[in-house]
């Protein structure tokens, strides 16, 4: 039997990596860019298993290649499923949000008349959407790109806290605080940099001007519920103070950690960061790469 996988175009290889380390049974079959197909040697996978696979947006059992004039005779054998359709040539997708436990058709376009239909159950903390994508929009008058990456962090592991404290480390120019306060959410945001009109603007927003190394104790508000991350620097001083800021606010229960993975990281690097994560105490990791970035991963834990 044969899994296939979508993975970000550019990550095909650390996906084969991750593949290789984690799960040797899988055997790499097939690839096109965005899209890997393993070989189950051991013959053990159906729908109900479960993958640990950070650079795997979605995977599932692979029913086959056909023409798109057989795959849509295909689909006639699953009229009680609901299909997720996407193309790899126009990137359009259809489909509905699926839910949890529900098994959703993939009907994916590769490329002209090559269609390949594969079938999966939706797992807790997985992508839910068409493509593995919830295709959030970018605002024009947003400020960053970062306004996509929390949008999506959130849309994943199904965020909905308005009305929280959250406290931002790496705020400017502020597209991840223009995100989240839309949300209702009341932002600090940490950073030395200037911060974009329209957030400041905001009463829901807050400005610590300040390297993150200077912030103390009574620059934090009481309660911060949210810790987000996402600057530029060497991971493991951002780790040690995500530690310190969890110290001092015992009370934040969500992190959302993003890791710089550039070029030339390893998987066994990406591996041990998570590791010290599971280290921090948290009940529920979710280690995934965002659909609108290639150099970087989510890291969220929750208390």
């Amino acid at each position: 039997m044969f899994i296939y996988t979508i993975v970000n175009i550019g990550s095909e290889k650390l996906l084969k990596e991750e593949v290789s380390i984690k799960y040797p049974h899988l055997k790499f079959a097939y690839s096109r860019p965005g899209f890997i197909t393993f070989k189950d040697t051991n013959e053990n996978f159906d729908i109900n298993t479960k993958l640990d696979l950070i650079f795997a947006r979605t995977y599932g059992l692979c029913i086959g290649k056909f023409t798109k004039e057989n795959a849509l005779i295909e689909i006639e054998n699953y009229k009680n499923t609901k299909v997720h359709k996407f193309s790899y040539i126009n990137e359009n997708t259809s489909g509905e949000k699926a839910k949890i436990n529900e098994t959703i058709l993939d009907f994916i376009e590769l490329k002209e008349d090559e269609i390949w239909l594969g079938i999966k159950k939706i797992k807790n903390n997985s992508w839910k959407f068409p493509f593995g994508n919830p295709n959030i929009i970018l605002p024009e008058e947003s400020p960053s790109r970062a306004y996509l990456k929390i949008s999506e962090a959130f849309s994943l592991v199904d965020f909905e806290l308005k009305g929280q404290t959250v406290l931002e480390l790496g705020s400017a120019p502020g597209g991840a605080s223009y995100s989240m306060i839309q949300k209702g959410l009341k932002v600090y945001g940490v950073d030395n940099a200037e911060m974009a009109d329209i957030v400041t603007s905001n009463s829901l927003f807050h400005h610590l001007k300040a390297p993150m190394q200077k912030i103390r104790d009574e620059n934090i508000p009481r309660p911060c519920e949210v810790l987000v991350s996402d600057v530029n620097v060497m991971p493991s001083l951002i780790l040690a103070q995500l530690k310190r800021f969890m110290s001092l606010r015992p009370g934040i229960k969500h992190v959302f950690y993003t890791l710089k993975i550039g070029d030339k990281i390893s998987i066994k690097e990406v591996l041990s960061h998570v590791n010290t994560f599971k280290k921090f105490g948290f009940k529920e990791i979710i280690a995934t790469q965002l659909p609108s970035n290639k150099s970087e991963i989510l890291l969220y834990g929750k208390k």
